[in-house]
C-alpha cells in the first residue's frame, strides 16, 4: 500500500478556518475520491504539536496499491479536474503544499 500525504504547511485566519475547514472535508475530499484507483482519501487536521515543528495545518492522505496506481491517477484527467476545483477553495490559505510518498507496513 503506497499513501501520498499531501501536506499543507501554513495557516488560514481565525475567521476563514470554519469555512475553509468544511471546503476541505467535503467538496475537496469527495472530488479527491474521483481518482482512477484510489483505495481511500483520509484528511488530517492538526490539533496540537511540538514547539519547534513547522506549522503544519492539515494532511489529506490518498491510499492506493502501489506506485503504478498513484502515477495512473496523477496523470489522469481527473485529477486535473480535481486541482482547478481544488485551487478554488485555497484562497483563504496562506503557505505551501508539498507531497511525500511513503509505504505502509
Amino acid at each position: 500500500m503506497i499513501i501520498r500525504s499531501a501536506i499543507l504547511e501554513g495557516s488560514v485566519a481565525d475567521a476563514d478556518r470554519s469555512q475553509f475547514d468544511q471546503q476541505m472535508r467535503g467538496p475537496v475530499l469527495d472530488a479527491i475520491a474521483t481518482y482512477l484507483g484510489i483505495r481511500s482519501v483520509k484528511l488530517r487536521r492538526l490539533v496540537q504539536t511540538d514547539a519547534d515543528t513547522p506549522p503544519v495545518y492539515m494532511v489529506f492522505d490518498l491510499h492506493f496499491d502501489d506506485i503504478a496506481a498513484m502515477d495512473a491517477a496523477l496523470a489522469s484527467p481527473t485529477r486535473q479536474a480535481v486541482r482547478a476545483q481544488v485551487a478554488q477553495s485555497m484562497s483563504n490559505f496562506k503557505g505551501r503544499i508539498y507531497h511525500q510518498v511513503f509505504e505502509l507496513g
